[in-house]
C-alpha cells in the first residue's frame, strides 16, 4: 500500500480542527478551487482568438496575417484541446484520489499557463499550435480541473453536494469574463499581437493559478462533515457508497450519463465556439441592417457567454438540490431544444440571437454541474475522481461534434441553419436517456468504503442522491 505524504501531512495539521475551523478550512477549500477554475477558462475564449486569426489582416498587403491556417480548421485547437480534457481526466482524477490534489493542481497549472506561453511562440504554425493550445493546454485543464470538486465535496454535507459542483465548476465558466474583456482589450484597444496576448495571458493566468492550487486539500481522514441544522432527521441526502472505476464501467448509467453529456453539451459547445460569428450571420454582420448594434454587441460576447455558462453551473447544481437531478436535467433539455428550433426559425435580430446565446450558454452549464453530482450521488466520493473522469469523456466529444457540425454546415451553405436542426435532434436523444436514467444498485461486494447505504432485505446496496 502506498502512503501519501501530501494527505498524512493534511491528517497531522487537520485532525484537531474544532468545528469553527472546519468550517472555514471547508469553505477555503470551496473558494479556493471555484478561483483555480477561474484562472484557466482560456478555452472558452476560443472564439476571440478565432476571429483574431481568421480576420487579421495585414496593413500593407491586404493578406490574412495568419495565411497558414485553413479556415476550415479553425476549430481545431478548441476541439483537440477539449477533448485531451476530457481524456486525460480520468487519469487525473485517479491521481488525485492516490496522492490528493494539490500536486496534481500544482501539475495542471503549470501545463495551462506554459501551453498558452508557447501557443504564442507558434502562433504561425497550425501544428504546432494544436499541441501547445490543444495537447499541453488540454493535459493542464485536465490535471486542475479534476481536483477542487471531489476535495471540496468531502468537506460539506452530502445534501450540499449540488451546490458545490455547481459553485467550483462556475469558477470554470466564469474564466472567460476575465480573459475574454481582456484579449479585446490587449488585440483592439492596445494593439497587441495574438501572440503578445497569448503570453501576457499565460503569465497571469500563472500568477492567479498557483496560490489557489496550494489551498485545494482533502479532509484528515475520519472527518465527517456536520449536518446541516435544517436537514436533520431526513434520510434523502446521505453519503453514497463508493464502488472503483470498473464497478462503474459496468453499469448502463455510466454509458448514458457520457452520452447525455456528449450530445446535450453538443449544442452549447457549438455556440460558445462560433457565438461571434453567429451574431453576424443571423443578423446579416457588420454591414446589415443592424450593423451598429452587431459592431458594439461583438465586443461583449465572449463575457456574455461566460457569464450565463457560470450562471448555469451555479443554477443547475442549486435547483438539482431541491427538485431532483433528473427533474432539473429534463426542464434544462427543454429549454435548450426549444432555443436550437428559435435559432432555425426565429432568431434573426441582435436581440434575439442574444437571448438564444444565454440560453444555450445557461443550458450548457447546467449540464455541467447536475452531471458530476449525479455521478456522486451514483458511485460516491472514494474514487470519484476516476469514475466522474470516464463520464467526462462524453464533455470532451461534444466539443468535437458541435463545433465539427457547425463548421461543416457553415462551409456548405454559409449559416447555420442545417446545425442547428441537428443540435435539437441531439439534445432530443439526450432527454430520452435522462428520462430513463435509474440509481444503480451495487452487491456488498462491490463496495470500497465504509459509508454504504446496505438495504438487507434486497441483499444489495441503493446509492441515494
Amino acid at each position: 500500500m502506498i502512503i501519501d505524504q501530501e494527505k498524512n501531512e493534511n491528517v497531522k495539521s487537520d485532525c484537531l480542527l474544532d468545528a469553527s475551523a472546519a468550517k472555514r478550512k471547508a469553505i477555503t477549500v470551496l473558494i479556493a478551487g471555484l478561483l483555480s477554475n477561474f484562472s484557466v477558462g482560456i478555452l472558452y475564449t476560443w472564439s476571440n482568438l478565432k476571429d483574431t486569426i481568421e480576420y487579421s489582416l495585414d496593413p500593407v498587403t491586404g493578406e490574412r496575417i495568419y495565411a497558414a491556417w485553413d479556415i476550415t480548421q479553425l476549430n481545431a485547437p478548441y476541439s483537440i484541446g477539449g477533448m485531451v480534457f476530457a481524456i486525460i481526466l480520468i487519469f487525473a482524477g485517479a491521481l488525485q484520489d492516490k496522492i490528493g490534489p494539490r500536486k496534481v493542481m500544482l501539475t495542471g497549472m503549470l501545463m495551462v499557463g506554459g501551453g498558452t506561453i508557447l501557443s504564442g511562440i507558434v502562433a504561425q504554425n497550425p501544428f504546432l499550435f494544436n499541441i501547445t493550445f490543444g495537447v499541453i493546454l488540454g493535459l493542464g485543464l485536465g490535471f486542475v480541473y479534476a481536483c477542487p470538486r471531489p476535495a471540496a465535496m468531502k468537506w460539506f454535507h452530502p445534501s450540499k453536494k449540488g451546490m458545490v459542483n455547481g459553485l467550483v465548476v462556475t469558477g470554470f465558466g466564469l474564466g472567460a469574463m476575465w480573459l475574454g474583456p481582456l484579449e479585446v482589450l490587449l488585440l483592439k484597444k492596445m494593439g497587441f499581437s495574438l501572440e503578445q496576448t497569448l503570453w501576457t495571458l499565460g503569465g497571469l493566468i500563472l500568477i492567479i493559478g498557483i496560490p489557489c492550487a496550494l489551498n485545494v486539500v482533502d479532509p484528515p481522514a475520519g472527518y465527517v462533515p456536520p449536518e446541516p441544522a435544517h436537514k436533520k432527521g431526513k434520510t434523502i441526502h446521505k453519503q453514497s457508497p463508493s464502488v472503483t472505476l470498473k464497478t462503474t464501467a459496468k453499469t448502463p448509467q455510466c454509458w448514458m450519463l457520457l452520452v447525455i453529456y456528449a450530445f446535450m453539451c453538443s449544442a452549447g459547445a457549438m455556440v460558445i465556439s462560433n457565438a461571434t460569428d453567429i451574431m453576424r450571420v443571423q443578423t446579416g454582420g457588420e454591414t446589415g441592417a443592424y450593423a451598429a448594434a452587431v459592431a458594439a454587441i461583438l465586443a461583449f460576447m465572449v463575457p456574455l457567454t461566460s457569464l450565463s455558462n457560470a450562471t448555469g453551473r451555479a443554477t443547475g447544481g442549486i435547483v438539482s438540490d431541491k427538485i431532483g437531478r433528473k427533474n432539473t436535467y429534463l426542464v434544462s433539455h427543454a429549454v435548450a431544444a426549444l432555443n436550437m428550433l428559435g435559432f432555425y426559425f426565429f432568431f434573426d435580430s441582435p436581440t434575439f440571437v442574444v437571448i438564444g446565446i444565454i440560453l444555450a450558454c445557461f443550458t450548457y452549464g447546467s449540464t455541467l454541474s447536475i452531471t458530476p453530482t449525479i455521478v456522486a450521488d451514483y458511485f460516491g466520493l472514494k474514487n470519484y475522481g476516476a469514475n466522474y473522469g470516464l463520464v467526462y469523456y462524453g464533455w470532451g466529444l461534444s466539443l468535437i461534434i458541435g463545433p465539427t457540425i457547425s463548421q461543416v454546415v457553415k462551409a456548405r451553405t454559409g449559416n447555420y441553419d442545417y446545425a442547428y436542426l441537428i443540435a435539437f435532434g441531439l439534445i432530443a436523444v439526450s432527454a430520452v436517456l435522462v428520462a430513463l436514467l435509474k440509481h444503480p444498485k451495487f452487491k456488498p461486494a462491490e463496495i470500497v468504503d465504509l459509508s454504504e447505504l446496505l438495504d438487507s432485505s434486497k441483499g444489495a446496496v441503493k446509492a441515494l442522491g
